[in-house]
């Protein structure tokens, strides 16, 4: 979790991508790196047949438990919202890692570590009165009763900037530190939403899945954002060069 300045670097507030710059450097940071996504997900438009009333930051919201606890939901993204136009709502921590509920590697993490007995972790839900996983993606955070949230203004990232659509990356800051400006190549075909190959991007999130050669690029809000990333490509291999 996923998965996200103040100002882009055109200096005009929402114009997020400088593409296609003069043919980037040849000086090559690092090449065939791993580019996933991530965005601020809507708890309206999420699959989910059941509902948990918590209050967070002094207001009470009944929300799917897909979005609370799900691993297409506001723990793995960071932030969601509870619809257009509607709160944001940030996962804080304390429900530990997301483990898979069924098939070969069920009671496994992402990492594929075996972590609980999956008949135990169901039952922690039952507890909740979650019963049904409709909407979760198959991964649901170890500890639900101990996950934190907050009400905020916007999307932000770890490091509290804000974050811009197709501008804000997550690394791993041992591969790339904090705040670098740097120019993404798309190979494969693969595009901006408007058809570039390169855009400029600046580390302003990190995730605790993304580690070594994989950054995650920020999309936006809603279902939308996402379709639009799986139209261009969707994941995807790029080579990452300094701005000069």
């Amino acid at each position: 979790m996923a998965v996200f300045s103040v100002m882009p670097l055109s200096g005009v507030h929402g114009r997020a991508i400088a593409e296609n710059a003069d043919s980037p450097s040849r000086a090559t940071i690092i090449t065939n790196v791993y580019a996933t996504a991530y965005y601020c997900v809507y708890n309206s438009e999420l699959a989910g047949t059941q509902t948990i009333t918590r209050t967070i930051s002094n207001t009470t919201y009944t929300l799917k438990a897909s979005f609370l606890f799900g691993g297409w939901g506001a723990a793995m993204q960071g932030t969601g919202r509870t619809g257009p136009g509607g709160d944001y709502i940030k996962y804080t921590g304390g429900a530990g890692c997301f483990v898979r509920l069924t098939g070969p590697d069920a009671g496994r993490n992402l990492e594929g570590q075996w972590v609980i007995n999956p008949k135990v972790l169901r039952s922690r839900y039952a507890r909740l009165g979650i019963t049904d996983f409709t909407g979760f993606g198959n991964l649901a955070l170890l500890f639900p009763d101990s996950a934190t949230y907050l009400r905020q203004s916007l999307v932000t990232g770890s490091m509290g900037q804000p974050l811009t659509p197709w501008l804000s990356i997550s690394t791993d800051s041992s591969l790339i530190p904090p705040g670098q400006t740097c120019t993404l190549v798309f190979n494969n075909g693969t595009t901006t939403p408007s058809g570039g190959t390169s855009a400029n991007f600046k580390v302003q999130d990190t995730g605790h899945s993304i580690n070594g050669k994989h950054i995650d690029i920020y999309l936006g809000e809603g279902q939308s954002a996402i379709d639009k990333w799986n139209r261009t490509g969707g994941n995807r291999f790029v080579d990452i060069y300094p701005v000069r």
